[in-house]
């Protein structure tokens, strides 16, 4: 499913990080509390270690749970938008003979989302950035280097989707031995995307400028070979997950 991958990273975010802390400064909390009601009957008691312990778990806890509600916040904005473009691509492009994949994993990062169809394939990243309230939402493309606003991201979103393509290629080609062409793409959903080149290697564009430029290619894939491509992509998918399965 588009965006399973975060959705799954937010939950290991709010499980394994931010409940461990709020049980742990809640249990230092009512500690800190029943040592100040035993002063009540035994007033040689100090409090006062217990109490330093209390706050500085709160103060950490804190601290902490700040740090994940920020990333949560944002790997929320992600799946927001591979969820949207997921859908998006499905509607508009399943029709034209395109199967569409989501959220496929390698060892050490996954492609957003996967085209395969008559126009050939297509490995997408879809990157999603909070729009500012005033003034433009623009990014900018000479081919190379992306700005978004103006500024360049932490990430170079160019040599990401290269790599991801690159690793797809690969692995449809051990799969099914024959070689074909990925295109690597980025999609900025909701922003105006300004290029300064035409086709460059790796295409940056947004949602709706995908579906247009989708509609005017030709055929490059037969039906054989997509339903190939496709199948062997599903049954890399459903190993995959059954890794992760085996592995919890």
């Amino acid at each position: 499913m588009p965006g399973q991958s975060i959705r799954e990273r937010i939950e290991y975010l709010f499980d394994e990080v931010a409940v461990p802390w709020i049980f742990a400064a809640f249990c230092m909390i009512v500690v800190a509390f029943l040592e100040w009601i035993a002063v009540l009957f035994h007033p040689q008691r100090s409090p006062w270690l217990y109490t330093i312990m209390a706050a500085l778990t709160v103060t950490l806890a804190g601290v902490k749970l700040w740090r994940t509600k920020k990333k949560i916040k944002s790997l929320h904005l992600g799946q927001i938008g591979e969820e949207a473009v997921g859908q998006y691509l499905e509607e508009k492009l399943r029709p034209a003979g395109y199967q569409v994949l989501h959220d496929i994993h390698s060892d050490s990062f996954n492609v957003d989302h996967v085209l395969v169809g008559p126009g050939g394939i297509y490995a997408i990243e879809t990157k999603t950035h909070s729009k500012p309230v005033n003034g433009p939402c623009m990014v900018t493309y000479d081919g190379e280097k992306v700005k978004v606003n103006g500024f360049q991201p932490d990430r170079d979103p160019v040599i990401q989707a290269l790599s991801e393509a690159r690793w797809l290629r690969d692995l449809i080609e051990s799969s099914t031995g024959k070689e074909f062409k990925v295109q690597p793409v980025v999609l900025y959903p909701g922003w105006f995307v300004k290029a300064t080149v035409d086709w460059p290697e790796v295409w940056l564009m947004n949602h709706l400028s995908f579906t247009k430029a989708m509609a005017k290619r030709h055929a490059q894939i037969d039906d054989a070979d997509v339903h190939l491509i496709t199948y062997h992509l599903k049954r890399y998918v459903i190993a995959m997950e059954n890794q992760a399965k085996a592995a919890r």
